[in-house]
């Protein structure tokens, strides 16, 4: 459709499903951090409420991103950091993410939907989240939809060694021994936060060239409209590779304060007890 053009923004926004899906990544990981702060923003107390409250939330996002084309939807659910907690929210972590991803009515909505659903422990998992795992295979296993991968990351350490223990000759055959399906490498990441990348946003074997975007609002707040955004800009606006690059560096000469005074991205401030961008100013 747009494949002699780079069209406007505003009419890719209105577009119908399909023609974004024509653009959009097979895989994509949608690391989304901050589901507590989201929580508390919306007066929702960190007891069980907090998993019944994220549930829905992790369903509609995921339906969102498989209706815009995504194939495989990679979710970090747990990163070394929460399990080097103390206090309620460690504690009863495994439990949460039990009651959020595979209550009845998660169940319910991924046969419905067809989607084969698996949670994915680098290394030994928790028995809690073993069970987890199990649950979710189980429910999803005759489904031929889309792929969504719930990602547990408990020791970095241990997931270099359930990821070195494979013995395969490529990137694919070592995903599907440890996936048990091959999964295209992510061309996009969707994070929260922080510009930062960890093995646990994106695990080494599951990416090779990854384009990156962090939100700063929390928890599964992705909106239609800023992920058609996101797959408009790694279409279109990102994609100025060529072949020949003869000459083309003097383009930079017709936006010469753009990139002699250009800012620094990734600079923040703190925000109560968190980080936030600081402002960037436009040359």
């Amino acid at each position: 459709m747009w494949s002699d053009r780079i069209p406007p923004l505003a009419e890719f926004l209105a577009a119908v499903d399909a023609a974004v899906a024509a653009v959009a990544p097979e895989t994509l990981i949608y690391a989304a951090g901050g589901t507590r702060r989201s929580a508390a923003l919306a007066g929702v107390p960190m007891d069980d409420g907090y998993a019944r409250f994220l549930g829905p939330r992790v369903l509609a996002t995921s339906d969102l991103i498989f209706r815009l084309g995504v194939r495989h939807l990679v979710a970090p659910v747990g990163r070394p950091q929460i399990f080097a907690e103390g206090g309620r929210y460690r504690r009863d972590f495994c439990r949460w993410v039990r009651l959020a991803v595979a209550d009845r009515i998660a169940l319910d909505w991924y046969r419905a939907k067809s989607w084969r659903v698996r949670l994915i422990t680098a290394g030994a998992p928790p028995a809690e989240l073993a069970e987890v795992a199990a649950v979710l295979d189980a429910a999803t296993r005759r489904c031929t939809g889309p792929r969504l991968w719930f990602f547990t990351t408990t020791d970095y350490d241990e997931l270099w060694r359930w990821v070195l223990s494979v013995r395969a000759a490529t990137r694919a055959e070592a995903v599907a021994r440890l996936f048990g399906e091959d999964i295209p490498p992510a061309k996009v990441l969707v994070s929260f936060g922080k510009p930062l990348v960890a093995l646990d946003h994106l695990p080494p074997i599951l990416f090779e060239e990854t384009q990156c975007y962090w939100s700063q609002r929390p928890g599964y707040s992705l909106t239609e409209r800023e992920l058609r955004a996101i797959f408009y800009d790694r279409a279109f606006l990102r994609s100025t590779w060529r072949t020949d690059k003869t000459g083309r560096e003097q383009d930079a000469l017709g936006h010469r304060r753009a990139w002699e005074d250009g800012p620094l991205i990734g600079l923040g401030r703190r925000l109560g007890s968190f980080w936030y961008p600081a402002d960037l100013p436009v040359p």
